[in-house]
């Protein structure tokens, strides 16, 4: 019988190395998926229109985004028109909220740690009635406005790869 002869080590332990970053990686998922936002994940189904294009500046901070969101759903933030807002890194799968027929989307993010990359993903879609609205971007730090046309129920989600980042929808 013929016997191959045996890898040299370098390969055997990339490929132990590769077999521990596929085993974390599964593991940091499924945590991710179990635990990441238990509970905002009531979500309904129904549609809303995205209207005019982003306004968006390179590097320049947003005005209306602060960097700490104390966590509040008191009726005076509903008077001061925030319908939903959430700061963080990672995936967000918000809670559902009621949008009038008019409103805005607000962002801004910071990647500076994937700026040897030429920046990081930042992604905020719709579902529900809100499945129109999609917003994408990758950049280092950017900040940026979208209004939207179109009412009812849904939730927004955010996906990305940044440090930071915060999104607020406001009545227009």
């Amino acid at each position: 019988m013929l016997e191959l002869p045996k890898p040299p080590w370098y390969r055997r332990v990339g490929m132990l190395y590769l077999a521990v970053a596929v085993v974390v990686t599964v593991v940091l998922v499924a945590a991710t998926l179990a635990f990441g936002s238990r509970g905002e994940q009531a979500a309904g189904q129904a549609t809303v229109t995205s209207a005019a294009p982003a306004t968006t500046e390179g590097n320049v901070p947003d005005p209306t985004a602060t960097e700490t969101i104390p966590p509040s759903r008191t009726s005076a933030r509903t008077q001061l028109g925030v319908l939903w807002e959430k700061s963080g890194s990672d995936v967000h799968h918000g809670r559902q909220f009621e949008a009038p027929g008019r409103w805005r989307l607000v962002w801004s993010f910071d990647c500076r740690s994937f700026a040897s990359h030429g920046g990081g993903n930042f992604k905020i879609t719709g579902e529900g009635d809100l499945n129109g609205v999609s917003v994408q971007e990758f950049a280092v730090k950017r900040s940026g406005s979208r209004p939207v046309v179109g009412g009812g129920r849904g939730r927004l989600v955010v996906e990305s790869v940044c440090d930071r980042w915060t999104v607020r929808a406001l009545a227009a």
